[in-house]
């Protein structure tokens, strides 16, 4: 084993905590269930684990174990099926609020449901992960070359991809982010437009506590950095 790989499965330990955490309230019908909150972790948190892997520690897994294709692929089909999980989740949540007393018993046995099926995929990819992936990421790859592939990963928590997000819940999901920051750090806004609008918000909400500089501006994307002053 190897620090880089032992913070890998400690971070994966952590992951799993929460989830079944919230999963279990919601199943045993707890006063402490969340349903926000575990859309939150879903989308803070899991989901951009799942993308610092593909992006920085798949590809390096696919070139050692030297085969035709993609040997990854199948835990990256994990991460699609983690992706629609949520999508489910947070479909179910949306419509909790407003839903008629008849139709609220079956969204609740539903989100139940869903988010036990969650669980059971999230720990299966991990088990696949911990035994089949780390231990060649461990044995092939030099510390500093296993490190760089950890601070990719940890690069990939600063970003807040918002494209797929629907437009009236962006500035919430964005401002839970900012709330997130310790003093001094930031993240990086992905949108599909510029976010002029919710600068002015930041300006009245958060005068002389925020940072604002573009890194990218169009036509496509446009990509800010977001931080809190310390």
């Amino acid at each position: 084993m190897s620090q880089a790989g032992d913070m890998i499965r400690s971070h994966h330990r952590e992951l799993m905590k929460t989830l079944v955490e919230h999963a279990e309230a919601l199943a045993d019908d707890r006063s402490d269930a969340d349903v926000e909150g575990l859309l939150r972790f879903l989308k803070l948190e899991l989901l951009p684990h799942a993308a610092g892997e593909e992006e920085h520690l798949y590809g390096v897994l696919d070139s050692l174990v030297k085969e035709h294709g993609r040997p990854t692929e199948t835990m990256r089909i994990d991460h699609r099926a983690i992706e629609d999980y949520t999508g489910q989740i947070e479909q179910i949540v949306r419509v909790l609020p407003t839903a008629s007393n008849a139709d609220l018993p079956g969204l609740e046995k539903r989100l139940k449901q869903v988010a036990l099926q969650l669980v059971a995929v999230v720990t299966l990819h991990l088990h696949k992960e911990e035994e089949a992936y780390l231990p060649l990421f461990e044995q092939y790859l030099a510390d500093d070359e296993q490190n760089r592939v950890l601070e990719g990963m940890h690069e990939a928590y600063a970003e807040l991809d918002v494209r797929r997000v629907p437009p009236p819940q962006r500035h919430g999901l964005i401002f839970q982010m900012f709330d997130r920051l310790d003093p001094g750090t930031s993240f990086t806004l992905i949108n599909d437009h510029d976010p002029r609008p919710l600068f002015y918000q930041f300006s009245a909400e958060h005068a002389g506590r925020f940072t604002w500089e573009y890194e990218e501006q169009g036509p496509a994307i446009w990509r800010v950095r977001i931080g809190k002053v310390a």
